[in-house]
């Protein structure tokens, strides 16, 4: 799921690469930071007939990546760069992409992992406690939100848990200072633990 395909290898016909990556970082919470700038560069996409390059800033009034430059580049001689090619250039999943492998996550007893590395081991973790899954989720919807992943589905998935559950640990986190800025539909839905525990983690209920 997350980070199968990194930039800077052939993911089917596609290669994506990060080039210019800043040696500046924001440090945006949670032990996840990103660089200050860098850009995307996107070959072999169908539809585009040349390179794709998009710079990418993090935005501290927004909290999050977003491109502020989009370049499509004819390959030669006999390509030409019209409206339709411009509606084939994909850029939300340039920044997903690219700051799947940017990005970089802390945390305490393992090394600095890359964004996608710290999805993996989400995924991969088992038998968390209420405390854990409450850590766990506010990290991955810190990293999510910053690089334009669907923040709660990412926290669903990479749990074990459903996404009204994965809503009710963030609303936990909040409540308890760990995701600052948070804003969901919901701020009473934390609920109590009920039954057994999922295999990422416990269920709350209503």
């Amino acid at each position: 799921m997350f980070g199968e395909k990194p930039p800077g290898i052939l993911a089917g016909m596609v290669r994506v690469q990060n080039v210019d990556v800043s040696d500046q970082r924001v440090d945006v919470g949670n032990g996840v930071s990103v660089p200050a700038t860098w850009t995307v560069v996107i070959e072999g996409e169908s539809g585009v007939p040349g390179a794709i390059q998009v710079h990418v800033a993090y935005d501290p009034t927004l909290s999050r990546t977003v491109a502020d430059e989009v370049r499509v580049l004819r390959a030669g001689d006999g390509d030409e760069v019209t409206s339709l090619t411009l509606r084939e250039v994909r850029v939300q999943y340039a920044l997903q992409a690219s700051g799947l492998e940017v990005s970089t996550v802390s945390e305490y007893g393992h090394p600095p992992a890359t964004g996608a590395e710290y999805l993996r081991r989400m995924q991969e973790r088992t038998d968390r406690d209420l405390t854990a899954s409450v850590v766990d989720a506010s990290t991955t919807y810190r990293l999510a939100v910053t690089i334009n992943l669907p923040p709660l589905k990412a926290v669903a998935d990479c749990l074990g848990v459903s996404q009204s559950t994965a809503t009710r640990l963030m609303n936990r986190a909040r409540m308890e200072g760990l995701a600052p800025g948070v804003d969901l539909p919901d701020p009473s839905a934390t609920g109590p633990i009920v039954g057994a525990s999922a295999p990422g983690g416990p269920i709350i209920g209503r």
